[in-house]
C-alpha cells in the first residue's frame, strides 16, 4: 500500500502531504480544486511523460515522493531484485519513490535514494498502482480494446506475449527478405555490368601502394630522361664537334700537322704548345670516357618507361571513368562491386535461410496462437459470467454481455520468390497461410456486445452503452479481476460517473469491497461514495496572496459528515442535511457488515 504522498511546486499545489488510509480513501471537493492534480503527480511519479510546464510558479522544480509498504513477496520485490535495487528484508518492505523535474526538462527519479531510469521507473510502476481514470471510459468503447480485457482473464498470460514476440521476429524477417528479394533482383539485372566493371578493375589491380610506387618512378624516370638528353648532347659534341668528326680526332690532326715544324724549327713555344694538345686530347679522351660512363649508368630501359607511363594513364583513366579523385575510393568502389557481385551469387542461399526461419519461427507462433485461441474462449466465458455477475449487484439487473469473436483475415503481398528458387514456393505459401491468419495479437479479434435491458438483442457496447453503464461495466471488470491484479493499490477517478441514487450505494460497498484487498483511492462527487471511505480527503482553493494554491485535508469524523452534507444539499450545510449525512454514513456500515 501507499503510506504517504508528498508532492512540492507542481500546478497550483505549493506543498501537500497526505498519509493515506491502507483500506478505501475518498477523495472530494468542488470541480477545478485540484483533485485531477493527485492523479497527474501519481502518473508522474510512476514515469509518466513530463513537461516544465506542470512546474508551479516561483519554484525550480517540481517535486513527488512516495512511500510503500509492501510484502516481500509482491512482484514489485523481485523487480528490485533483478535491478540490484536496495530495500530491507522485512516481512513489509518499505519502498521510498521520488521523482522530480527541473525548469529545464530534465527529469530524475530515484528509489530507496538509488538513481534509476525511465524505464525502470515505469516497470516498478505497472506493478504498484493501477490507475482507473475517465479515459478508460473512451477506451471502453473502442472495440481494438476489448481483446485486452479477455486476455486478463487468461490464466497463462505469458501465451499473448509469445504470440506477440514470435510474430514481431517473424514480420521483421519478412521485411528483411523483402527488401534483400528487391535488392536482388536489382542487382541480378545490373549483374552483367557490375561483373564488367568488377573484371576490368581486377584484371588491372589496383592498389594505393602500387599507385603511390608508380608515381614515384614516374617522377624519377623523368628526371634521368632530362639528364641523359644532357648527356647525350655532351656526348654528341664529343663525338660530332668538328665537322661530323670528334674533337680528339681534330686535335691529334693538328698535332701530327705542327709536330714536322715545331722538330726543324726547334722553336719552344711551338713545342708548349703541342704539350698543350697533347694533354688537351688527352682531358677530352678522359671527358668522352667520363660521359659515356655517366650514360650508361644512368641509362633507362625505354620499354620500361612506357610501362610505368602506361600504368600512370590506366589509373588516370579509372579515375576518370568512375567520377572520383583518389585511388582510395577506386579501392572503395572495386570492394563494393564485390560486394554486390557476391549477394547476387549468394542471394539465393541466404533468402532461403532467411524463408526457414521465418517459417519455424510462424510454426512456433501458430502454435502458441492455437493455444491462445482456446483460452481465450475458456476466458470469455468466465469473463462475461463474472461481469454479468457484477453488473446484477451494480444494479443493472437485466443486463447480458457477451464477446463476438472474428477471425483474423489479413492481406498479404505476394512474394516473388518463384524466379530465385521454385522450391521455395511451397515454404512461402505456408508462412502466408498463417500471416493471413495471424496477428501480433493472436487468430482473433471481437468486441463485447452488450444487452443493457432484458428482452432487447446484443449490440456492440459502443453503439448501446450510456455513460453510467460503461462506468459500471468497467467497475465490473476491475472488480471481477481484482483476485489476479498484480497491483497492490486500485486508483479511481470519478467511477462514480453517470450515476446516482441506489446505484450509488452499490458502488460505494463494491469499492469497498475491493479495499478488503487492495488499498483503494476514488476521487467521487457521489456522497453515497463518499460514505464508505475510511479515510475522507477534501481538496480545495484557497488564496495565498496574488497565486491561488489547492490542498487537502484529511477529514475528522465530524467533518466529514459535513462534507457529505454538503455534497448533498449544495454549499449550505443544513441540520437536515447533516442528518441525511449520518443516516448515509450508517447505511454503508450495515451494508458492508452485512
Amino acid at each position: 500500500m501507499i503510506t504517504q504522498l508528498s508532492i512540492r511546486g507542481l500546478a497550483i499545489i505549493e506543498e501537500l502531504h497526505i498519509e493515506f488510509s491502507p483500506q478505501l480513501n475518498v477523495i472530494t471537493g468542488e470541480t477545478g480544486a485540484g483533485k485531477s492534480i493527485l492523479i497527474k503527480a501519481l502518473h508522474f511519479l510512476l514515469g509518466a511523460k513530463a513537461d516544465p510546464d506542470v512546474i508551479r510558479r516561483g519554484f525550480p522544480r517540481a517535486h513527488v515522493s512516495a512511500s510503500f509498504l509492501l510484502p516481500k513477496t509482491h512482484g514489485c520485490v523481485e523487480v528490485l531484485d533483478a535491478h540490484g535495487i536496495w530495500h530491507d528484508d522485512q516481512d513489509l518492505t518499505e519502498l521510498i519513490i521520488r521523482r522530480e523535474i527541473a525548469q529545464k526538462g530534465r527529469s530524475q527519479a530515484w528509489v530507496n535514494d538509488q538513481p534509476i531510469t525511465l524505464s525502470l521507473l515505469k516497470e516498478l510502476g505497472a506493478t504498484l498502482i493501477d490507475i482507473y481514470g475517465q479515459h478508460e471510459n473512451h477506451r471502453m468503447l473502442d472495440p481494438h480494446t476489448h481483446l485486452d480485457y479477455i486476455d486478463e482473464f487468461v490464466g497463462d498470460q505469458g501465451l499473448r506475449n509469445k504470440v506477440q514476440a514470435a510474430m514481431q521476429q517473424a514480420h521483421q524477417i519478412l521485411q528483411d527478405l523483402r527488401k534483400r528479394l528487391e535488392q536482388y533482383q536489382t542487382r541480378r539485372r545490373e549483374q552483367d555490368y557490375l561483373q564488367f566493371r568488377f573484371d576490368e578493375l581486377a584484371r588491372f589491380g589496383p592498389s594505393l601502394e602500387d599507385y603511390e610506387r608508380t608515381i614515384k618512378l614516374c617522377e624519377e624516370s623523368s628526371v634521368v630522361l632530362s639528364q641523359q638528353k644532357v648527356f647525350d648532347q655532351a656526348q654528341r659534341i664529343c663525338d660530332e664537334g668538328y665537322n661530323g668528326r670528334a674533337l680528339t680526332s681534330a686535335l691529334q690532326e693538328l698535332q701530327r700537322l705542327l709536330e714536322v715544324p715545331a722538330e726543324k724549327l726547334q722553336d719552344a713555344s711551338l713545342q708548349a704548345s703541342l704539350a698543350q694538345l697533347n694533354e688537351l686530347s688527352t682531358v677530352l679522351d678522359e671527358l668522352s670516357y667520363g660521359i659515356g660512363r655517366a650514360v650508361s649508368r644512368h641509362s633507362l630501359d625505354e620499354e620500361e618507361i612506357e610501362e610505368l607511363q602506361g600504368r600512370l594513364a590506366g589509373y588516370q583513366s579509372l579515375l576518370r571513368k568512375h567520377s572520383v579523385r583518389t585511388v582510395e575510393e577506386i579501392m572503395t568502389e572495386y570492394e563494393r562491386l564485390e560486394t554486390e557481385l557476391s549477394f547476387v551469387q549468394q542471394g539465393p542461399e541466404a533468402m532461403a535461410e532467411a524463408l526457414d526461419k521465418l517459417k519455424k519461427l510462424l510454426n512456433e507462433a501458430d502454435e502458441y496462437a492455437h493455444k491462445l485461441s482456446a483460452a481465450r474462449k475458456e476466458a470469455a466465458q468466465r469473463a462475461v459470467q463474472a461481469v454479468v455477475s457484477e453488473l446484477h449487484d451494480l444494479n443493472m439487473k437485466g443486463a447480458r454481455i457477451d464477446f463476438d469473436f472474428q477471425e483474423v483475415q489479413n492481406t498479404i503481398p505476394d512474394l516473388d520468390i518463384a524466379d530465385i528458387d521454385a522450391a521455395l514456393v511451397d515454404d512461402w505459401q505456408h508462412c502466408a497461410s498463417i500471416l493471413t491468419e495471424t496477428s501480433k495479437l493472436g487468430r482473433e479479434r471481437g468486441q463485447f456486445l452488450l444487452s443493457a435491458n432484458p428482452g432487447e438483442g446484443l449490440k456492440p457496447l459502443a453503439k448501446v452503452a450510456s455513460g453510467g453503464e460503461i462506468s459500471r461495466i468497467m467497475l465490473g471488470f476491475k472488480k471481477a479481476l481484482a483476485m489476479g491484479a498484480n497491483t497492490c493499490v486500485m486508483v479511481f477517478d470519478e467511477i462514480d460517473t453517470g450515476i446516482s441514487g441506489h446505484t450509488a450505494h452499490i458502488v460505494g460497498k463494491k469499492l469497498k469491497e475491493l479495499s478488503t484487498t487492495f488499498q483503494v483511492i476514488c476521487i467521487s462527487h457521489l456522497p453515497q461514495v463518499a460514505a464508505y471511505g475510511d479515510a475522507h480527503f477534501l481538496v480545495q482553493k484557497a488564496q495565498k496572496g496574488e497565486s491561488t494554491e489547492s490542498q487537502i485535508l484529511r477529514l475528522n469524523r465530524k467533518a466529514s459528515e459535513e462534507e457529505i452534507a454538503r455534497l448533498l444539499s449544495g454549499d449550505q450545510v443544513t441540520n437536515s442535511s447533516l442528518t441525511h449525512a449520518r443516516q448515509l454514513i450508517k447505511a454503508a456500515r450495515d451494508r458492508v457488515a452485512q
